[in-house]
């Protein structure tokens, strides 16, 4: 499995999305769709995952099969924690 976080530079629900998986312990694929890092792959890929207005996306991945997706208004939800969300995935999806 395949962790992507599609981020846009000084974003700060995207460092929020990689401080929760770095306490997981996931690993994932930093991928920069705007500012000087972003790369013309990269905005193809994240448009491949359907696009959002609201960064970061995260997409959970298994070869080509997408297995879960949150965009940046589930992750900066201030009532609900994101952090509970994506460690209840993993536990229900691989056991951890």
């Amino acid at each position: 499995m395949v962790f992507k976080i599609f981020a846009r530079e000084g974003c700060k629900i995207c460092t929020k999305a990689q401080e929760v998986l770095n306490r997981l312990g996931v690993n994932y694929e930093l991928r920069y769709v705007d500012g000087e890092k972003a790369t013309a792959e990269n905005l193809a890929d994240f448009a491949y995952h359907d696009w959002t207005d609201t960064p970061p996306l995260v997409v959970a991945i298994e070869g080509e099969q997408i297995l879960a997706k949150w965009d940046g208004s589930i992750i900066g939800d201030e009532h609900k924690s994101w952090h509970k969300t994506v460690a209840d995935w993993l536990g229900q999806r691989c056991g951890k």
